[in-house]
Formats: C-alpha cells, structure tokens, sequence
C-alpha cells in the first residue's frame, strides 16, 4: 500500500514535468521533429521494459493480438498530435485541467456501452466541468503565451476525449487476459514506424533535422515513463488510491507552469480552472468507491 502510494505521487510529478517540458518544446521545435522524437523515445521506452519484465514477447507477434490493441495505440497516436497543438496555441494553466478530465469520457461511455449506473454526484460533477470548460473558452484572450486560446482549448478536449477512448478500450483488453507488457510490445512496434516516418517527412522537407539534446529528452521522456510507473503503482495499491493520488498532476502543471513558463491566469480563469481540478478528483473517487 505505501509502495503504490509512493508510486503514485511520483507519477503525479513525472506527468506533471512531462506536460511543462513538453509544451516548452513544443513552442522551440517544428512539429515533425517533436512528432519524430516522442515516438521515438516512446518507442525506446517501451520496448525496454517489455524486454527487461517480460522478454518472452519478443518474437511472438500476433495479429489477433495487434488487432485488439490497436484501438489504443491508434487513440494514442492521435492524442500525441493534438496535445502539441493544444499546448502551441493555449496556456498549459488552462488546457492542462481540460485534458485531464478525462474521466467524464469514461462515465458517458460506461453508461452508454457497458450500461453501468451513473449516480446523481457522478452527473452533477461531469455537468460542472463541462460548463467550467464553457466558461474558460468565453474568457480567453490572445497573448504571447496564449496565441489562440479558443483552439488550445478545442484541441484539449480532443486531447481528453482521445484519452477517455484509450482508456475504455484498454480497459476491454484485459478481458482478453492481456497484460500491460503485451501492450507496451505492440506499441513499442508502432512507435517505432511512427518516429521512422516523421524522420522520413524531416528529412524530405524544408524542416531542418534537431540534434538530440536534454530539452527533447526531458520533453518527450517524463510522460512515459509516468504512464509505466503507474501500471506499477497499480499492482501495489488499489486503483481507488493510485487514481485520485495521480490525477494531482494537474495541480503540479499549474505550479510549475507559473514557475518555469511564467503563465499567468486572472481570477475568471482560476475559479474555472479549479473547479475543473476538484471536480475531476472528486469524479475518480467517487467513480472507484461507489
């Protein structure tokens, strides 16, 4: 239990770190290389920790098995265009709360497609992000930080309802008795011809190739490895205590993002976005516990 919580709270920082060095690369690097490096490093990543845990995949490629994970692997891919473009054009303080709400995705489609019950509190708080969301939009303006405000915001919700569908369908591939290592082997794969491809659109372009340096690791490199932290922190703790505990990473952006990117947010800005913060939270603690 105290490992997973240990766990949990790391995770909060490595996403955390990964979405503010991120979006720093993202406003200093073309799109191709950032697409090209974080499939890249994703890729790399991935693939040792399948080798490392469970080296038995290697070799073992199966396409009713690719089939399954591909919903995901496809969600993911999409969700690594539009977050850059969510990150370019709006504050890190806004988007970051937005796309983290992802949780009101997987409650419209547990109840749609599973036909599970939505209780009153879990579709009063989804109706109160909803509408921060609204209000956010109605109150942006352009800045330096910000130079179209209303699209970052857009591709944010993109950004969560990609990740509410990833979500669902992994949740449907352990059914299957599929493991965590089984999809980082596909996806280490699928990475792999992704950043190949992007290296192919530098390379034939007018885009001039980036060296590898610490900014596209730190970039590229704190988000994965938060997403392998926290399938462990999953097998030592309850996913009712991981969950609530890892979402905090949103707190964590906002604080760093005042610090390093130097963003600032008026008053409208933060009671929107703290509702949407608290609300999330509350939405993943009472969706584990009632």
């Amino acid at each position: 239990m105290i490992i997973g919580i240990i766990l949990s709270i790391i995770v909060a920082i490595f996403w955390s770190l990964g979405e503010v060095n991120y979006s720093k690369l993202s406003k200093n690097y073309d799109r191709p290389n950032v697409y090209m490096y974080t499939y890249l490093i994703r890729a790399i990543i991935y693939i040792l920790v399948v080798l490392i845990f469970n080296r038995a995949l290697f070799g073992t490629f199966k396409m009713d098995v690719f089939l399954v994970v591909l919903p995901i692997i496809v969600c993911d891919l999409f969700a690594t265009y539009v977050v850059n473009i969510a990150v370019l054009n709006g504050k890190l303080t806004v988007v970051s709360p937005i796309m983290a709400a992802y949780p009101v995705l997987d409650i419209i489609l547990g109840a749609i497609l599973l036909k599970e019950n939505i209780g009153f509190v879990e579709a009063f708080l989804a109706s109160v992000i909803a509408i921060s969301i609204i209000f956010l939009a109605i109150y942006q303006k352009k800045s330096k930080k910000a130079p179209h405000p209303v699209r970052g915001i857009i591709f944010a919700i993109g950004y969560m309802l990609l990740v509410g569908f990833s979500t669902y369908f992994e949740k449907s591939i352990y059914i299957n008795n599929l493991t965590v290592y089984d999809l980082y082997y596909y996806k280490g794969i699928v990475y792999t011809f992704a950043s190949i491809v992007f290296a192919l659109a530098v390379i034939i372009t007018p885009f001039k190739m980036k060296p590898f340096d610490k900014q596209i690791i730190k970039g590229c490199g704190y988000a994965p490895i938060g997403n392998i932290l926290y399938s462990f922190a999953l097998s030592f703790s309850a996913m009712t205590i991981v969950a609530p505990i890892s979402s905090l990473y949103s707190v964590i952006t906002n604080i760093l993002s005042r610090i390093v990117l130097k963003e600032r947010i008026r008053i409208r800005e933060r009671i929107c976005i703290a509702t949407i913060i608290i609300c999330t939270i509350l939405l993943i603690v009472f969706g584990f516990i009632l």
